[in-house]
């Protein structure tokens, strides 16, 4: 199986972009995603995108991959779920190209979406991804508890898919976030608490006042 990078993956869409005769959009979503917008290095087998490959993106893609040398898959993935509204909020990557619109989900959507199928690797790249800029937890809790619910799977099993991403990210918190899941009414525990660590690191980031001398 051959593992592409993500310089690989951009050079690929920018044969892409060239090999275009007319605007085709794509919305990329897992490992490619991550890559591309979030700036992650683990390395994918595969463009996985969300909305269906036209005839005309086709034959550009079967040109990129005889211009560049790399045979990358680039097919709509099979089984996709994520937060209801997240096509409202996705972003733009790679914003140069000139033919080729390339969006991809905003991160807590991102995130939202790798918690259907809970694989150990795409934990590690939403990992890496709260590394360089944490997630906030309000906005996951929020949008799985509002726009989760048409998801094709056992919800059981969905809230144990998003209890194992916040215990990945937030192992603090976990125990407050499933109180709040079993108990909404406690919700405001979970709310002080996050509110204390969002104070505590604005007192770590402002500068120390000089000492005075006696």
């Amino acid at each position: 199986m051959r593992y592409y990078v993500r310089a690989e993956i951009e050079r690929f869409l920018r044969a892409v972009d060239r090999a275009l005769k007319r605007p085709a959009t794509v919305i990329i979503i897992g490992g490619g995603a991550a890559a591309l917008k979030y700036r992650i290095d683990d390395p994918t087998t595969d463009i996985d995108t969300f909305n269906a490959v036209g005839a005309d993106l086709r034959r550009a893609i079967d040109a990129a991959r005889k211009a560049t040398g790399l045979a990358m898959p680039f097919e709509q993935t099979g089984v996709a779920d994520g937060p209801y509204d997240f096509e409202d909020r996705l972003l733009r990557a790679m914003p140069r190209l000139a033919r080729l619109t390339v969006l991809v989900p905003e991160r807590h959507d991102l995130a939202l979406m790798k918690t259907v199928r809970r694989d150990q690797a795409d934990f590690a790249k939403l990992q890496a991804i709260h590394e360089r800029k944490r997630f906030d937890l309000s906005v996951l809790l929020d949008r799985y508890q509002q726009e989760m619910s048409h998801v094709v799977i056992d919800p059981r099993r969905l809230r144990g898919n998003f209890l194992a991403l916040v215990e990945s990210l937030f192992p603090e918190a976990v125990t407050l976030v499933e109180t709040a899941l079993e108990r909404p009414d406690q919700r405001n525990q979970l709310d002080a608490f996050l509110a204390s660590r969002t104070r505590l690191k604005r007192r770590q980031r402002l500068p120390r006042r000089p000492r005075r001398g006696r």
